[in-house]
């Protein structure tokens, strides 16, 4: 049986009436889907900016730009680079900038952030002891606020608003064909049966995904490595390599617990403690690896972030700059941890033909 042309699937909605909806002054409605992915690169890239920067200021012998009289900051070019990012986020509404600015903002907010030894100290004194500790707690508290942000449930309202912006990213020549299936798969699942939301439902079923553009080299980059990914994960070395990367790590948490640390301190008793339940978690995750590789990247990414979030923040009160390589290295780790989730979860939605998270 033929299939009803779209103005004919359309126009059975065109007779019910609209129900006006009261106007709303409340600001946080309409969360973007992408919310996980952009806060996370945003965070990223703004603790990169940070690492970055003092690394190149210690390998270049902390070169100042400017004169006897004036200092021209890196909080300055920070604080550029963010009021950038926010000119461009009010001016342009295309999707495909958002993660640009997650990028650009990020960077700049990591090397504003930087200079707080600065803001803080009488004597504008970069190398204020406690400033590395107190940028740790900033990245702390940015990490479970995006959190929050990303692991809420999606409403109904994101649900059309994203559809809405489906569609105006079709006709930005933006619209990707697994973009377009998880509006139409969340639409139908939250939107309802309200005239106006069969009407979105409708149209954007229309609508074909954009043709896909050339990959630039970034982009082609990053599809070799998922490509590469998803074609081991299929071979007999997958999981005995990711056991013994992760034994390791866990092994290394646990010495760093619990060797030179004098345990009569708080601090120090929390530190080592931390150092078990990643340990605690990771086995779990080797446990689990084999018969499901979704559950025990999960604990993977648990351990990950506590090796982050507890343990890093004790080695930086005691270490300060010293425990930066341990950082660099945990972020490295939670990135290719995160990567191999997304691919994951990607999986198993094509599998389930339910829509990936957030």
């Amino acid at each position: 049986m033929a299939s009803p042309s779209p103005s004919a699937r359309t126009g059975a909605t065109h007779g019910a009436q609209f129900r006006p909806r009261k106007q709303s002054q409340t600001w946080f409605r309409g969360r973007n889907y992408d919310t996980g992915r952009l806060l996370e690169t945003f965070f990223v890239c703004a603790a990169t900016g940070v690492v970055a920067n003092r690394v190149f200021l210690i390998l270049t012998g902390y070169p100042q730009l400017g004169n006897q009289t004036l200092h021209i900051s890196h909080a300055i070019w920070g604080a550029l680079a963010m009021m950038v990012s926010l000119t461009f986020a009010l001016t342009f509404l295309s999707p495909a900038l958002r993660g640009f600015l997650a990028v650009f903002g990020g960077l700049g907010f990591g090397w504003f952030v930087d200079e707080l030894g600065k803001f803080i100290s009488r004597d504008t004194d970069y190398f204020f002891q406690p400033a590395l500790a107190l940028i740790y707690l900033v990245f702390l508290a940015m990490f479970f606020w995006f959190r929050h942000l990303a692991s809420r449930r999606f409403t109904p309202d994101d649900a059309v608003v994203n559809a809405l912006e489906s569609l105006q990213a079709a006709h930005l020549g933006a619209l990707t064909d697994e973009r377009r299936a998880v509006a139409i798969a969340r639409l139908t699942e939250l939107g309802g049966h309200d005239p106006f939301v069969t009407r979105v439902r409708e149209l954007l079923a229309d609508t074909p995904a954009s043709p896909p553009l050339p990959r630039n080299a970034v982009a082609r980059w990053l599809r070799r490595g998922s490509s590469a990914y998803e074609a081991w994960t299929d071979r007999p070395t997958f999981v005995p390599v990711v056991t013994t990367v992760f034994v390791a790590i866990g092994l290394g948490l646990v010495v760093t617990g619990f060797v030179g640390h004098d345990l009569r301190h708080f601090s120090s008793r929390l530190a080592t403690a931390a150092g078990g339940v990643a340990a605690l978690a990771i086995v779990i995750g080797v446990v689990v690896l084999p018969r499901n590789r979704l559950a025990a990247f999960h604990w993977f990414d648990r351990a990950v972030l506590v090796w982050i979030l507890v343990v890093q923040v004790y080695l930086f009160d005691r270490q300060q700059f010293a425990a930066t390589g341990g950082l660099v290295v945990a972020l490295a780790v939670w990135a290719l941890v995160r990567s191999a989730l997304a691919i994951e979860e990607r999986r198993t939605s094509l599998r389930t033909g339910a829509p990936p998270r957030a």
